[in-house]
């Protein structure tokens, strides 16, 4: 019982529980309404962008600024995805997989031609 007491005493360990729950509730009341109005690879589809936009900053050798391209980039790409649904035939995931699926090819694109040796993953995962 000490060993817990010990462990849930640690700074990090009340900062990851506390955030996990917030986490946890947001995704609880967000997750019914997203998967209702078919946008349950919105996680999914917005990650891709994110990657296109971290490909095309580290083309541009703005590594220092790539997450303040980045963050611009994904909230436009939402909105993008929220019209492209309520103006075309297109509706839900299937805009989304779209949206990712050519986000993706235009970061892989992209990195290839720069030539870069920069890890794009350092950026979207820590």
């Amino acid at each position: 019982m000490s060993v817990l007491a010990t462990f849930f005493s640690l700074d990090f360990v009340q900062r990851a529980l506390l955030v996990g729950s917030l986490i946890s509730l947001c995704a609880a009341l967000l997750g019914v309404p997203l998967v209702l109005k078919r946008y349950s690879m919105i996680g999914d589809g917005l990650s891709h962008v994110g990657f296109a936009s971290l490909a095309i900053a580290a083309a541009l050798n703005a590594t220092d600024a790539a997450l303040y391209i980045s963050i611009p980039v994904v909230v436009l790409a939402a909105f993008l995805l929220l019209r492209i649904s309520e103006s075309s035939h297109v509706k839900g995931d299937a805009a989304i997989g779209v949206i990712a699926t050519l986000a993706l090819a235009i970061g892989y694109i992209v990195m290839y031609r720069a030539g870069t040796n920069i890890d794009v993953s350092n950026y979207m995962f820590g």
